[in-house]
């Protein structure tokens, strides 16, 4: 295990991430939802390669922290940091598009929609195309989703659901939902993975 060391700013990194950009800084982050405090003073740096948990009892603000970091809450107060880029005044989808992903305490997939479809969501905010392609069905269009259906089918594939791949994912038992949703987050290509009671 990596030995933590203090980074400039004064947070406490390990050790073989002090010389790269923390992934995540929030400063004195804070949410008020009329006259009560939800989340006040919360400030946390995540290392490039940390893995980082939070811990508190049940209505300590912990999903309320995800949501302020996802942008689905705009913060009262404070500053979120994303590879050194401010989130301020995004919206959700370009936070996530910036390199955020999550899961959610309550399972949130598409249930009328197969296993594979669910995964092809998760990548969406990297598909290159314009009007044009949607609208004329172009190579470009035909290559990238070619392209996502075989990076959505290894991601089947590396949780063990290919064979499930047309299933409808409401069919699945509890413990695969779960992964299922792990497995879309991921296909966004993000570099920060939010869990939110992944158990």
């Amino acid at each position: 295990m990596d030995k933590m060391v203090p980074y400039p700013s004064g947070a406490i990194v390990p050790e073989r991430d002090v010389d790269k950009r923390p992934v995540l800084e929030t400063h004195h982050l804070g949410i008020d939802f009329g006259g009560l405090t939800a989340v006040d003073e919360f400030s946390i740096t995540v290392g490039r390669t940390e893995i980082a948990g939070l811990i508190g009892p049940n209505g300590a603000g912990k999903t309320t922290v995800f949501n302020l970091l996802t942008n689905v809450y705009q913060p009262t107060r404070g500053t979120i940091m994303l590879n050194g880029r401010s989130t301020a005044n995004k919206n959700t989808s370009q936070v996530n598009r910036m390199g955020i992903a999550r899961t959610f305490q309550n399972i949130r997939l598409y249930t009328q929609m197969s296993v594979l479809e669910n995964v092809l969501i998760g990548y969406q905010c990297r598909m290159q195309q314009s009007l044009w392609d949607g609208l004329f069905n172009t190579p470009q269009k035909r290559r990238t989703e070619a392209q996502a259906l075989e990076k959505a089918r290894a991601a089947l594939e590396g949780i063990n659901l290919l064979q499930y791949e047309n299933e409808r994912c409401v069919n699945l038992p509890y413990g695969k939902q779960k992964v299922l949703e792990i497995a879309r987050a991921l296909m966004s290509e993000p570099v920060l993975l939010m869990l939110d009671e992944p158990s």
